[in-house]
């Protein structure tokens, strides 16, 4: 089907309202009951509009803007180990967040904390310290995940002994009636 045609569908205002209530909960019958259909038809409705190829459609394309595909969440993970933090400062050490944000660059920061203490002094000039913790994703954590994806990375796991170093056992096992060597 084109782009022409699928803007030619022309859904109901209760189609509508029903596929953006159902992108909120993933329940039919509730979507249905919250675009204005009656309790009484809301489950058989809700089941007969999600099979309704058209409706179908938009919800899939609803959908497909907003999830984030493999590529997309490889090239993320990709640029948080290739993060640095002398992408963030400038030549003076300072950070500059407005640099960053033209740069696409705030996304490897997990942790941004500034505080600022004033010190007042009385007939004295008044002081002003800033404090600011940047913290970046972790870049080693993402290289594991990435050689995860290519294969390259197998994390091995003792699931036979919980972790722990295996002691020897010994057992007695009865002779069944035969003699006990001395």
């Amino acid at each position: 089907m084109s782009e022409a045609e699928k803007d030619e569908i022309k859904l109901s205002r209760k189609q509508q309202i029903f596929i953006d209530e159902y992108l909120k909960c993933f329940n039919a019958t509730a979507a249905a009951l919250l675009a204005g259909y009656s309790e009484k038809s809301a489950h058989q409705i809700g089941w007969e509009n999600l099979s309704k190829s058209e409706i179908k459609e938009k919800i899939q394309g609803r959908l497909a803007e907003v999830h984030m595909s493999s590529e997309e969440a490889l090239k993320l993970t990709s640029d948080i180990a290739r993060g640095d933090i002398a992408l963030l400062v400038d030549v003076n050490g300072k950070f500059d967040m407005q640099f960053a944000q033209q740069n696409g660059l705030t996304k490897l920061i997990k942790k941004y904390k500034q505080k600022t203490t004033t010190k007042l002094k009385l007939g004295g000039a008044d002081s002003e310290t800033q404090e600011l913790e940047i913290e970046l994703y972790d870049a080693q954590a993402a290289l594991r995940d990435i050689l995860k994806v290519h294969g390259k990375y197998i994390d091995r796991k003792d699931i036979t002994s919980n972790g722990e170093s295996l002691v020897s056992v010994n057992f007695y096992i009865p002779d069944n009636g035969r003699e006990n060597p001395k």
